[in-house]
Parts: structure tokens; sequence; C-alpha cells
């Protein structure tokens, strides 16, 4: 799911946050539905200040839906036919964004 130094933060901020003695251990984290993943992906990019998301919406005939993925308001992609397909395009572009950025990353309490 997510990589490089992305990946090595998260692990940082999840130990930091959830984990608890035995409870919560990072493999545990890993064995959760997408669904329940991406609500922890979503609270640690807002702590580094990014805002994750994946939605439904109208699609452009306004004859149905689609789920549209996004990274601070700019679209990733419009045209999902599953949330979890979303939610994964917006993970992808929001760890492709954080790998390439070199500010220092601090978590925000």
């Amino acid at each position: 799911m997510l990589t490089g130094k992305n990946k090595e933060q998260f692990e940082k901020f999840y130990a930091d946050e959830f984990q608890q003695g035995n409870f919560y251990k990072l493999g545990w984290f890993y064995g959760l539905p997408l669904s329940m993943q991406f609500g922890v992906v979503v609270d640690y990019a807002d702590s580094i200040g990014y805002d994750v998301n994946a939605f439904k919406s109208l699609n452009d005939d306004m004859n149905g839906y689609v789920y549209v993925s996004s990274v601070n308001d700019n679209c990733v992609d419009d045209t999902h036919k599953t949330r979890d397909k979303a939610r994964l395009a917006a993970i992808k572009a929001f760890d492709e964004i954080v790998n390439r950025d070199t500010r220092k990353v601090k978590h925000k309490k």
C-alpha cells in the first residue's frame, strides 16, 4: 500500500498512535479490510498535512454514480466503479506525492 519513506513515516505514526503492548501490532493492521486501513491512512495523511479522499459522486451524464479519489482536493480519478478502487487510487497518489516531497515531516497531534 505505502512505500519508501512514506511507509517508514506511517509505521512510526502507527506505533506512536495505536500500538499498545501486544495490541494493535502492525501485522494486525495489515490484516484489516481496506476500508478500515483507509481510515487509519487518512488520519496519518491528515497528521502530515494531506487530505486523502474517496467519495461517491454523480457521473457526467447524471444517470448514475462513480467513485472519485482525490488528494488535497485535486482529483486523482473520477471513473472508479467501486469505493475500494477509489481508495486504492487515492492512497497510491498520496504515496507518490509524499515520497517525492523533500520536506521534513512532523506529525500534528
